[in-house]
């Protein structure tokens, strides 16, 4: 059976991600913490970096909602209110540190 590639699109577009715009310097890293979809607030997870500027995260396991913050080295909170991440959305955006 072959897959067109609407098909594919659809089921990317059910992934569900966080993509981190922000450039931290060389040998820094994006981690995000919280509570759901297997996060902690103890102990960050690393984000993977796609671009300079872009650290993605996709939760292996689905799940209903999760809350987050992300973290420079996981120790630097970004500041504002945490966030809200449902399964199979995407949420894109630019952090302040």
């Amino acid at each position: 059976m072959t897959v067109s590639s609407n098909e594919k699109k659809k089921a990317k577009d059910k992934l569900t991600r966080v993509v981190i715009h922000c450039d931290v310097g060389f040998n820094n890293s994006i981690f995000i913490r919280g509570n759901g979809a297997n996060l902690s607030w103890d102990k960050g997870i690393m984000l993977l970096n796609t671009r300079p500027d872009e650290w993605v995260w996709e939760p292996e396991q689905s799940f209903n909602s999760c809350e987050f913050k992300v973290l420079i080295n996981d120790t630097q909170y970004e500041q504002g209110d945490n966030h809200i991440l449902t399964n199979e959305n995407c949420l894109e955006y630019t952090p302040r540190f």
